[in-house]
């Protein structure tokens, strides 16, 4: 990573802006250390977007965030997904 460019390898903008999907290492972030953070999300942006969480939890977590008001800009999606990285980070420092 150079300058100010962020590496996004772990996130996937839809688009047509409908929605963001962060993919999660199982090994680094417990289940429920992801689930705490997709609830504390959902709760900081005021129940304004939805949540799936998938995926094989030996492998590879997908939690996807779905904006409930239709389509964002590709920066309001990172966004989601930055805070999300963020309370992932946060949450696991709790134990």
């Amino acid at each position: 990573m150079t300058g100010d460019k962020i590496d996004t390898d772990n996130i996937y903008v839809n688009e047509e802006g409908m929605f963001v999907s962060i993919r999660v290492n199982p090994k680094l972030y417990k289940k429920h250390v992801i689930m705490r953070a997709a609830d504390d999300l959902l709760h900081k942006e005021k129940n304004k977007i939805d949540v799936i969480v998938n995926g094989d939890p030996e492998v590879e977590i997908i939690v996807k965030f779905i904006p409930k008001e239709g389509r964002k800009s590709k920066e309001e999606l990172l966004r989601i997904a930055y805070s999300f990285n963020s309370l992932l980070v946060t949450t696991f420092g709790k134990g």
